[in-house]
């Protein structure tokens, strides 16, 4: 039987919104941050300092972890074309709500990618949030990581089956740790080989 053991390095509860875990990991270590941020009748103010603390979180973490920010930010992301780079094409909703365009923001300044709107999945595997008293749900939790380790993150869908007393589902991410490869030459542009004959003979001696 194989036993999987993961080391908590550091644990910090930051606010009543934000909380951090720091996991060594087998290649690298992996900070995961949860996060809840203000609902979406909050004003501009709030919410600008929920993503300036959420900024001076992320600016802490070692340039070569793996960082993963994931939990309920109340935000609808739209499926524009200009944002695909950053959020993916298979959002559940068309268009964003202000709560949305901040986590955009906040991905497109920090240099990370939104993973749970870049799945193809049925739609009963997207919501997040199932809207009281209604049959409707939205996906308004989702999850972050930094560009440089996107590909790491192979699958995000909510759990429906999971009882956990909300009116949220849970989400789930599989997370594949992946080791850089290594810098590839282009094709006809191999390793420069050196002409042994020339540095032997007569002439090569006499340069």
């Amino acid at each position: 039987m194989n036993v999987v053991t993961f080391f908590i390095l550091e644990w910090e509860p930051v606010n009543d919104r934000l909380c951090r875990i720091r996991i060594r990991g087998k290649f690298r270590n992996l900070t995961i941050i949860s996060a809840y941020a203000p609902t979406e009748d909050k004003g501009e103010e709030e919410k600008a300092e929920f993503y300036s603390k959420l900024e001076r979180i992320c600016s802490r973490v070692p340039k070569y972890e793996m960082l993963i920010i994931m939990g309920d930010f109340n935000a609808k992301v739209g499926r524009v074309e200009y944002r695909h780079k950053v959020s993916g094409k298979h959002s559940l909703h068309e268009h964003s709500n202000e709560n949305g365009s901040f986590l955009v923001h906040f991905a497109i300044r920090n240099n990370f990618y939104i993973k749970s709107t870049t799945f193809p999945h049925k739609t009963i595997h997207m919501g997040t949030w199932n809207i009281p008293g209604s049959t409707e749900v939205n996906q308004i939790d989702h999850l972050l990581v930094s560009a440089r380790h996107a590909s790491s993150v192979i699958d995000v869908r909510n759990s429906r089956g999971a009882n956990c007393d909300s009116d949220h589902y849970l989400v789930k991410a599989k997370v594949r740790e992946r080791i850089s490869r290594g810098w590839k030459h282009r094709a006809g542009c191999g390793r420069r080989k050196w002409n042994s004959e020339l540095i032997t003979s007569p002439e090569g001696k006499m340069r």
